[in-house]
């Protein structure tokens, strides 16, 4: 039997209730949504009607609210993919990515509105206002939407088809999955096995454990996503009727590590093999870009390691560093650990604007707003370099990865100084935060540990270069910064964010 449409007023509670694992109550829902009680159980009763086919149940109990229940766990897989809350970037419904995903999966052959209007429970108008977001997003790749009696397609080139696709994966990737954590988790994998395959997906991992071995070091992210996500994507294209007809013959001289190329023909010919095809020979390089365009996790120095830092990349670190620390006035210019880092960054990051790779950096945001001076002066200094250079613009994400490194370089260049503490009260507390501040600045001095209140007078009496306070304060001539008992990671970046403004001022 063919399942009736939710309303947008229903698909609005089934995320309110899906994004919780514990009942809701009606009290709740209404104040959320902005929908009577009244309404509610009558929508209540008929998403039951629509759905109970599917294995989904809303459930009720007295003085506890609203659940969904499910009949086993594809039912749960399939509501929580349907429903889920998240957005991405180019649509204001998670419900556009999967759409995206099912029709560049299927391309070149279509599928009608009726199927994709069945598959995610809306009406035939809404997947026409979908498809529309679709078309002009799908424009950036240069792909266009075929509407014909037979349905639905995305036409273009094969690698356009690929870009698309390979954007949609890492979007689904960096919204389902912690990015503090650098390989992929369970819940990701799963996801990406539902729509490519579990052999697939498994073969991909081995293929760059593969690579790790032979390398003689392990890929960092965002690296290690970028490249999971182009072979994964590589190896579902293969079966595409649709052949490459973009590719260019690979000369020699375009291959400057000689090791990481014999790796490229290695992975290209155990795809080759695994799926009894034949690929062109660009793919080798397509995987040879990923490569000299990759980090190694953790500092790691591989014993095989051809991709030694030439002048120009030192150069670059040297520009880089002196025109950082002549804005921020703080001296960082003979910190030779700074300088072998930034090298060793640069390297990949130049091959990554040769060959257009983009990576994501999922701490940009909190770069730029608890290292915002850093960050501003490194972004200035790289707009003057990418001219310089003849270099592509350096987008925010890469610029986020070299603060870290000049951030680093700033902690341990801050000479001693005289800090008066201020917290709100408590023995226990005040020790914790002055252990945690000598183990972050060991070559600091607390000059004294006071209340609020006794702050003015604290001052009359000790030189002090900043005010580390745990409450709000009057204003002050010395500098302030907030910070939490516990003086993590964050209130550190504070504190010298702190000091590099007050430098620069």
């Amino acid at each position: 039997m063919m399942m009736k449409a939710l309303t947008e007023r229903q698909l609005t509670i089934m995320r309110q209730l899906i994004s919780h694992n514990s009942y809701v109550s009606l009290h709740a829902i209404s104040e959320k949504t902005s929908i009577t009680p009244r309404t509610l159980r009558r929508d209540i009763a008929d998403i039951n009607e629509k759905l109970s086919d599917q294995g989904i149940n809303l459930s009720g109990k007295s003085g506890r609210g609203i659940t969904i229940k499910f009949a086993d766990a594809q039912s749960e897989i399939a509501a929580r993919r349907i429903f889920s809350t998240e957005v991405d970037d180019f649509s204001s419904n998670f419900r556009m990515l999967k759409i995206a995903s099912d029709l560049l999966m299927l391309s070149p052959k279509s599928s009608s509105i009726s199927e994709l209007a069945d598959k995610y429970f809306i009406s035939r108008a809404s997947i026409v206002n979908d498809l529309k977001t679709l078309e002009a997003w799908l424009h950036q790749f240069d792909l266009t939407l075929l509407k014909s009696r037979v349905g639905t397609s995305i036409k273009g080139s094969d690698h356009n088809i690929r870009m698309a696709m390979k954007a949609l994966v890492l979007k689904s990737i960096y919204n389902r999955q912690d990015m503090m954590e650098s390989r992929l988790d369970e819940s990701t994998l799963q996801e990406l096995s539902e729509k490519f395959g579990q052999q697939a997906v498994h073969f991909t991992l081995q293929l760059i454990n593969f690579i790790e071995q032979q390398l003689q070091y392990t890929i960092s992210d965002p690296y290690y996503i970028n490249l999971f996500t182009h072979i994964l994507v590589l190896i579902h294209r293969s079966h595409s009727p649709m052949h490459r007809t973009d590719a260019r013959a690979v000369s020699m001289n375009r291959v400057s590590d000689h090791h990481a190329w014999q790796v490229s023909l290695a992975v290209i010919e155990r795809i080759e093999t695994a799926y009894n095809t034949v690929l062109v020979a660009e793919e080798s390089h397509s995987i040879y870009q990923y490569l000299v365009s990759s980090g190694k996790a953790g500092g790691e120095s591989p014993q095989h390691d051809d991709s030694l830092i030439s002048e120009r990349e030192t150069r670059f670190a040297e520009a880089l560093i002196a025109r950082v620390a002549q804005r921020i006035n703080i001296e960082i210019t003979t910190d030779q650990n700074l300088q072998a880092s930034l090298s060793s960054h640069i390297k990949p990051m130049l091959n990554r604007l040769r060959y257009h790779i983009r990576i994501k950096n999922p701490l940009l945001h909190d770069i730029q707003t608890e290292l915002g001076t850093v960050f501003a002066a490194v972004k200035a200094v790289i707009s003057q370099l990418t001219q310089e250079y003849s270099l592509d613009e350096i987008s925010d994400d890469e610029v986020a990865y070299l603060t870290v490194h000049i951030q680093a370089a700033i902690e341990n260049s801050i000479k001693v100084k005289r800090v008066l503490l201020v917290c709100s009260s408590g023995l226990g507390t005040s020790q914790l935060l002055y252990g945690r501040i000598i183990r972050a600045f060991p070559d600091w001095k607390i000059i004294d540990i006071v209340p609020g209140k006794n702050i003015a007078d604290s001052l009359k009496r000790h030189e002090c270069d900043v005010v580390i306070s745990t409450i709000r304060l009057e204003p002050l001539e010395k500098p302030v910064v907030y910070v939490s008992a516990l003086f993590s990671a964050k209130d550190i970046a504070r504190v010298t964010e702190c000091l590099v403004s007050n430098s620069i001022n």
